[in-house]
């Protein structure tokens, strides 16, 4: 279980600009913005997207850079992840269940339900995709900023389980569209990760195949 929360944290981590020079807005502007998330977030069905991701060691100075593809299904919660360059990963998410498997063909199923910290790793995968629910998790708090023509919501982790894991989340949205543009992640090491994602197509059709067991 050790590997796979460090396959999860290396799948999904982000960058964490923390909020220095970003504008904290009030009680009134975080409820109309997370209003508006949702509201899109509601409207999406599925997302068909390119992604870059690149990894900050800190006591190494040293960057990792991978690209994959992403896709996900609002109906049954399922998302894929897919990394294809420069090695090859693919991790599934469908309903209870996820499915792992390495470029070498090794493969892992788990029970989501049977592990509470992996059911928070699941949460924070999905609203980084789409940026849903930023008010009603039991593992994060969550604080909304402006800068420009962005918004970020910063996600703290409150229970212990997470706070191992993470310093925080923080979610990067275009404010005209509402929909994320890239997630960052700070673990509690000092390791940061910067997931951007490129090319989004929203509530096309996508094969439901993709979401089946490795």
């Amino acid at each position: 279980m050790k590997r796979l929360i460090w396959i999860l944290c290396f799948c999904l981590p982000l960058l964490s600009a923390g909020a220095q020079g970003l504008k904290r807005a009030d009680a009134a502007q975080s409820k109309a913005m997370i209003e508006r998330i949702n509201k899109t977030a509601s409207g999406i069905h599925s997302i068909d997207c390119r992604f870059t991701q690149v990894k900050t060691l800190r006591f190494l100075d040293d960057e990792m850079t991978s690209e994959g593809r992403m896709l996900f299904m609002a109906d049954g919660g399922r998302l894929r992840w897919e990394y294809q360059r420069p090695y090859n990963y693919t991790f599934v998410l469908n309903g209870d269940k996820a499915y792992m498997r390495s470029g070498q063909g090794r493969q892992q199923t788990v029970n989501v339900s049977q592990s509470r910290l992996f059911q928070g790793i699941a949460e924070v995968m999905m609203n980084s995709v789409t940026g849903k629910g930023l008010t009603t998790s039991s593992d994060f708090s969550c604080q909304m900023y402006t800068s420009g023509d962005e918004w970020q919501a910063v996600l703290t982790p409150k229970r212990k389980e997470m706070k191992k894991l993470f310093k925080d989340v923080t979610l990067h949205f275009s404010s005209t569209k509402q929909m994320v543009t890239k997630v960052v992640m700070t673990e509690q090491s000092g390791d940061t990760t910067v997931i951007t994602l490129k090319d989004v197509k929203t509530n096309g059709r996508v094969d439901e195949k993709m979401f089946a067991a490795l």
